[in-house]
């Protein structure tokens, strides 16, 4: 995404502040581009305010509707169940490497129309910044766009570039670099947050079997389940504004930005009981990694629907596994507890409940 943590910004925190202040865009303006040490431009439509913001958001939303999104669930479901199998009768090996972060690329070439560049994208590993080495560099998603681009300006493909690239803002044809500020958006918004999303189920579901049994025994708190994930889990713990200057012109520069700490508003011990605690019979799950206000993500759909399917593979199979070994990073305190970052995961895993060996069943 964008917008990375910078510890000297002061930070709005608590549910209620958060939800105010990602509701007033006339104070707290997104009008500011992130990631400057690796891109120029702006992502579109992340960062800029209304009513331009709008206009994005309205041209893009026919791609991310909930009734759009659930065409692909077949899809989805296809590649699940291959990716699943692929990995639980495999050695054990790095879930993220071999099963998460090549579902999650997957599912986008099923959205995106681009199946021809899903291996291309899992190359990349799990953050776009980092697809050549350690070091953030923009170079290998910028010649990635450029190429797309160049393509879809000629018409080679009939796919989700093809249609950004005419799109129109006010009767007018975007730009390349417009068009760099929406597809980038695009790959790299629905990429590490779900990766992250779908490695913490199944590190938290290896950590306690039970909530497993449970969601086997009561299928109907599958949607419950997503939701406490999706809080604790709080794919993208902060977020940049800009305070705008009483005379209406941004005031830019790094100590006039606030951080909006999503984690915070989730963690809120006034709106969560046992914040850091799963508890996937939630009730009440107002959560805000999603953000909240005109900003809210453009991809939630797409992230829920996602993780439902996933979810409901691991269900529906009689697997069972438990954590290997792993290495993550965890958030500073007071969130000690909740992960960051996953590097690698490796599960042991089983098939059946009473410990005999039984065949794998997750391919229909």
């Amino acid at each position: 995404m964008s917008h990375g943590v910078n510890p000297d910004r002061i930070i709005i925190s608590g549910h209620r502040a958060v939800r105010d202040a990602l509701r007033d865009t006339s104070t707290y303006s997104s009008d500011l581009q992130g990631d400057p040490d690796v891109r120029d431009y702006r992502q579109l439509p992340l960062e800029i305010d209304p009513p331009e913001h709008h206009l994005y958001r309205n041209a893009l939303s026919q791609y991310f509707v909930k009734p759009t999104v659930e065409k692909s669930i077949p899809d989805f479901e296809y590649h699940t169940k291959r990716l699943m199998h692929h990995y639980f009768t495999g050695a054990n090996t790095d879930v993220i490497s071999s099963l998460v972060l090549p579902l999650v690329m997957h599912n986008l070439g099923v959205l995106y129309r681009r199946p021809q560049d899903v291996a291309e994208w899992i190359s990349w590993g799990p953050d776009v910044w980092t697809a050549a080495s350690p070091v953030r560099d923009g170079r290998v998603l910028h010649e990635y766009l450029d190429r797309i681009y160049a393509e879809a300006r000629a018409s080679v493909h009939s796919d989700i570039w093809n249609e950004i690239a005419y799109m129109e803002i006010e009767g007018k044809t975007i730009s390349q670099t417009q068009f760099r500020g929406i597809a980038g958006v695009m790959l790299a918004g629905g990429r590490d947050t779900v990766v992250k999303l779908f490695t913490g189920m199944l590190w938290h579901l290896g950590k306690q079997p039970h909530d497993l049994q449970l969601l086997r025994e009561d299928p109907t708190l599958i949607p419950r389940a997503i939701q406490e994930f999706l809080r604790f889990l709080t794919p993208l713990p902060q977020m940049a504004r800009v305070i705008k200057s009483e005379g209406g012109g941004d005031q830019s520069g790094s100590e006039k930005q606030v951080g909006i700490s999503f984690i915070s508003g989730n963690y809120d011990e006034s709106v969560f009981e046992n914040p850091c605690e799963i508890n996937i019979k939630r009730e009440k799950i107002p959560h805000l990694s999603f953000g909240f206000g005109p900003h809210t993500c453009l991809g939630n759909h797409i992230a829920e629907i996602e993780a439902r399917v996933f979810l409901e593979a691991l269900v529906n199979s009689n697997l069972n596994w438990s954590i290997q070994s792993t290495d993550i990073r965890f958030h500073e305190s007071p969130f000690r507890d909740v992960p960051d970052a996953f590097m690698s995961l490796v599960l042991t895993s089983w098939s059946g409940s009473d410990g005999v060996a039984k065949p794998l069943q997750i391919l229909e």
